[in-house]
């Protein structure tokens, strides 16, 4: 899958949506791989069977914000259909799902699941594309 975004504008608005929180940026790396390697990911893992969209490995310390996560690139262009977003406005939700859980979000329940949803909606708001 090509970048969707400049690499500079995700990484400015990831260090945004983590100083709105009171954290700092370290290195996160961010993965869009097949269905395939995900249901891999998710077996070895976390001892799912199942398929998901985004999967995170937290090495935070302190408030310095570092991990992994990795998006399905099935589910993000599934989700984009089903939900009748971009593929870009989709992509960012997976972000700042997986930001939200390195930061030490759940969404294990209905409620947890509704806060993250907030979250993700005001994280996405931070983010202005700038023509490139």
């Amino acid at each position: 899958m090509d970048l969707i975004f400049p690499v500079s504008s995700l990484k400015e608005w990831i260090k945004s949506c983590l100083n709105k929180k009171g954290f700092t940026l370290g290195k996160i790396f961010i993965n869009i791989i097949d269905k395939g390697k995900m249901l891999k990911i998710n077996k070895d893992f976390l001892n799912h069977e199942s398929h998901t969209d985004v999967i995170t490995f937290n090495y935070s310390l302190d408030n310095i914000i570092e991990g992994e996560i990795f998006i399905s690139e099935f589910m993000l262009l599934e989700n984009s259909k089903n939900f009748s977003q971009t593929i870009e406005n989709e992509l960012l939700r997976l972000i700042s799902h997986g930001l939200l859980h390195l930061l030490g979000y759940k969404d294990n329940d209905e409620i947890k699941k509704k806060e993250m949803s907030k979250e993700e909606d005001h994280f996405i708001k931070l983010f202005h594309v700038k023509p490139f």
